[in-house]
């Protein structure tokens, strides 16, 4: 597709400037749970139990890792030869969206899932080559008993007397994955993919002040539950330098378990990311990690929720707009450090995609770092 957004086809551009399609093949629930396959599956799990996460199943290869909710499993670690992102998975109203979607070119057709939960899926891929599979049917666990949101004394309301608050010290207890955040190098493509493919919202944009003739360049998207509200993002997009999963992001109860969550990961000597701090896109608290393969997982609470009719915002593309507060923002976090493997990225993303040009990076490198 062309880079810039006034270069796109009537059809295409009214649907990215509208942040929704108007007759999409289904219409997701929710995010259902991320599949990563590792060299080092015992030291992954050691960190997603330090993390929140606790075993719902295991087979001969993989590991079902829950959190406190109802979902069977959050995440799926399975065993193999070198590290990598196998799917994203979605969850599904019915079977009949399964049906749907399996009528769609490249897409695979209903299969069960000969695995812990069980439930159906349909394999599909992004225009860019990501892994994503359409989940319904899955089993439920019942859901585990965890502490109730911390009580806030205030000025102007003393709601807790004669009682202390010392949650205790322990990994957060995660309450469910929230959302996945997905970095791309055909960022219209694969925008129209989600929208017309999951029919997601786009409750924000982010764009190139300086050139508003590329359109956005990261898209914030929910489910659309009609009138009942939904996370403000589902899946996040990105315009980057690769197709990848950019990080996965759990819930947890409040900002106390966000806070005693890291300090715990920290004593066991995880790697930070970033954080503490606030979004101001979705106003979650949050607090990221990377896992011992890398990926970067977020524990956040407090999250926006929107139901179907509120209109998509726009705010501008910069380093400061990613947080209200917290800490500067590491050179790392996108996974764009300064060097020759960086150069080696953006070389491969040029020679590759027809909608990112070197102005279009530059650009966007500037808008971070301002």
């Amino acid at each position: 597709m062309p880079a810039r957004l006034d270069a796109l086809p009537s059809p295409d551009r009214a649907d990215i400037e509208r942040g929704r399609a108007t007759d999409p093949t289904v219409r997701a629930a929710d995010i259902a749970h991320v599949e990563l396959e590792t060299a080092r599956l015992g030291m992954l799990e050691a960190f997603y139990g330090d993390f929140g996460l606790l075993p719902a199943a295991r087979t001969d290869d993989a590991v079902y890792l829950r959190g406190a909710g109802p979902a069977h499993h959050a995440v799926v670690l399975r065993r193999a030869e070198r590290p990598r992102v196998a799917a994203v998975a979605l969850r599904v109203q019915d079977a009949l969206d399964l049906r749907r979607l399996a009528s769609l070119a490249g897409a695979s057709p209903v299969e069960t899932m000969d695995e812990p939960g069980g439930g159906e899926r349909v394999r599909l891929r992004t225009p860019g080559g990501l892994a994503v599979h359409a989940v319904h049917g899955i089993a439920a666990l019942p859901p585990l008993a965890v502490r109730p949101p911390m009580l806030h004394n205030t000025p102007a309301a003393r709601i807790r007397v004669n009682a202390t608050q010392r949650p205790p010290y322990a990994p957060s207890e995660v309450l469910r994955l929230g959302h996945v955040a997905l970095e791309t190098r055909t960022f219209f493509a694969n925008l129209l993919f989600w929208l017309r493919t999951f029919g997601l919202i786009v409750s924000d944009y982010q764009f190139l002040e300086d050139r508003p003739e590329f359109g956005p360049v990261m898209a914030f998207m929910r489910c659309d539950r009609g009138a009942d509200p939904a996370d403000h993002h589902t899946v996040a997009l990105a315009a980057g330098l690769d197709d990848a999963l950019a990080h996965a992001a759990f819930e947890v109860q409040d900002l106390d378990a966000v806070a005693a969550g890291g300090e715990h990961l920290r004593r066991r000597g995880w790697r930070h990311a970033w954080g503490i701090g606030r979004h101001i896109l979705g106003s979650q608290l949050f607090d990221y990690w990377r896992d011992p393969d890398g990926v970067m997982v977020e524990h956040f609470a407090d999250g926006d929720v929107f139901d179907a009719t509120v209109a998509t915002g726009r705010l501008a593309f910069r380093g400061t707009n990613l947080a209200q507060w917290g800490p500067p923002l590491p050179p790392d976090f996108i996974g764009a450090a300064p060097g020759p493997a960086l150069a080696t990225r953006v070389i491969g993303t040029l020679a590759s995609s027809g909608e990112t040009t070197l102005g279009k990076l530059i650009a966007t490198a500037r808008a971070l770092a301002r």
